[in-house]
Parts: C-alpha cells; sequence; structure tokens
C-alpha cells in the first residue's frame, strides 16, 4: 500500500462559533428580514415612514446590516446611520416598535436567545443615530 491509499483521517468537524454562524449565516439571515419588513409593513404605525421608499433595496442593506453586525463576512456597504435617517421624523417609540418586530421574528426564526439579546443591545446604541425626536413632537 502505498501513502495516498492509506486511509485519511476525516477533517475536523467544524463547529460553529460566531453569531454569525449560529444563526446560519446569509441564507438563514435573509428570509428573517423579509419577515421582519412583513411585520413592519404591516403595522400601521411603521408603514408610513416607507411609503415613496424602494424596501427591496432597504432589505438588502438591512441583510447585510444584520451578517456585518453578527461577524459574518460582510463590510457594510451603506451611509452611516445618522446620515441614512436623517430628516425621516424617526420615533423612539417608532425604533423600539422595529426593534420589537426583530425580536419577535427573530425568536420565531429560532434564533438563540443571547443573539437575540446581542442584536437588540447593538441595536440600542444604535439608536441616537436614528431617532431625531424622542417623543415624536
Amino acid at each position: 500500500m502505498t501513502e495516498t491509499d492509506q486511509p485519511q483521517p476525516d477533517a475536523p468537524t467544524r463547529y460553529p462559533t460566531g453569531p454569525y454562524e449560529r444563526l446560519g449565516g446569509i441564507d438563514a439571515i435573509r428570509p428573517v428580514v423579509d419577515e421582519l419588513y412583513a411585520r413592519v409593513l404591516a403595522d400601521p404605525e411603521l408603514a408610513p415612514h416607507f411609503v415613496g421608499y424602494d424596501v427591496d433595496r432597504i432589505k438588502r442593506h438591512e441583510v447585510l446590516f444584520l451578517a456585518w453586525m453578527l461577524g459574518g463576512p460582510y463590510t457594510y456597504p451603506g451611509r452611516p446611520l445618522a446620515e441614512t435617517h436623517r430628516g425621516l421624523g424617526i420615533t423612539s417609540a417608532d425604533y423600539d416598535r422595529v426593534v420589537a418586530h426583530l425580536r419577535a421574528t427573530l425568536a420565531d426564526a429560532g434564533a438563540p436567545d443571547d443573539i437575540v439579546t446581542a442584536i437588540t443591545d447593538a441595536l440600542a446604541h444604535a439608536k441616537p443615530d436614528v431617532v431625531e425626536s424622542p417623543t415624536g413632537e
């Protein structure tokens, strides 16, 4: 028997380690974002914020944003959050509603609690860049 005829050891099993991999990568994030926007657009308090905007484009950016936030192999290509959301009149209540929809969507998709918490905690830090009026006045 030559060396190449010898049985080769199995490659070590690779276990997902980071949040991006544990969630299931980009293929798991896309349907979560689709469901998130279905919920947001069905919410009468939030839907008006999206009138006249290309929601498919927004969803593509959201997928990459979440993938980047979770440690995936992507660079977020969008403008800074404060610049993107300036002038949209997003209130603290609006922001909290979107985060609540995201939390529910992730939970319904079977995301582990620690990943859901990590995402919502990160979004809490981004809130000042998105909210223009804390009270909606």
